[in-house]
């Protein structure tokens, strides 16, 4: 027997299973992660409070800190957004005005999809996005104490990764725990104006072979997700699909 549906309703599944070995797992991962609010600026630098943003899902936050992002949910599921902007000067004979930005967003959609054979199926979509951007105008102080603009160059850098997490009916007849992960290609960008100091600036003002690997292979990366939380997941729903077939 192949069974459409496994649990009660939504609420259900959502209490007993999602939340305690989904959504909080994944949220205490992303409140272990370092705060970009404290990345910038270097020891050196000074931070300009008026064009710096600090937003926070779920919460109120400030450029001071205070409490986490949390996922917030809507109709369609459940949102999560860490989005930190800051403007910084580094002072010097040779100064410089940056921005260093990060956007850290994660979606978990519950609904029904259909299957393969076309029979509607309890299906958990997760998407996670990183964007990182770094902007640099720097200037140069003469002998004579005019300034000397040298030029600008800024970077950016979109990471994302996408699993959807179905109940599917399999050549045995049984209904199993499929996981489907898609992982986007990098989406990089980088410009320069004006006599800026180097030609890469994507290269100069952010690691991204760093940042690349810290997001595929860091807590809240797709392997960790799929293999460590979705696995749990699996092996507490599986029991209950079996016993509904027999």
């Amino acid at each position: 027997m192949v069974i459409e549906r496994p649990y009660a309703d939504r609420d259900e599944f959502l209490q007993r299973y999602l939340k305690p070995l989904l959504m909080d797992p994944l949220q205490d991962r992303l409140n272990s992660l370092p705060d970009f609010l404290f990345s910038q600026p270097e020891s050196d630098g000074r931070l300009d409070r008026e064009d710096s943003v600090n937003e926070k899902s779920g919460t109120g936050a400030s450029l001071l800190g205070g409490q986490r992002a949390r996922f917030v949910e809507g109709k369609a599921g459940w949102h999560y957004r860490d989005h930190v902007l800051l403007a910084w000067q580094q002072a010097g004979p040779t100064s410089h005005a940056r921005e260093s930005e990060q956007d850290l967003q994660f979606s978990v959609v519950l609904s029904e999809q259909p299957d393969m054979a076309g029979i509607p199926r309890l299906t958990v979509d997760i998407h996670g996005s990183l964007m990182r951007y770094e902007w640099d105008s720097v200037s140069q102080t003469l002998a004579d104490g005019r300034s000397l603009h040298l030029g600008k160059g800024w970077a950016r850098a979109t990471l994302q990764w996408s699993l959807r997490v179905q109940c599917i009916a399999g050549t045995d007849g049984r209904v199993h725990v499929v996981a489907r992960p898609r992982k986007a290609p990098p989406v990089m960008d980088a410009r320069t104006a004006g006599a800026y100091i180097v030609s890469d600036p994507l290269q100069h003002l952010m690691n991204i072979q760093r940042i690349s690997h810290q997001w595929e292979h860091g807590t809240v990366g797709l392997g960790a997700v799929q293999g460590v939380l979705v696995a749990r997941l699996a092996a507490a729903i599986e029991p209950v699909l079996r016993w509904h077939e027999d």
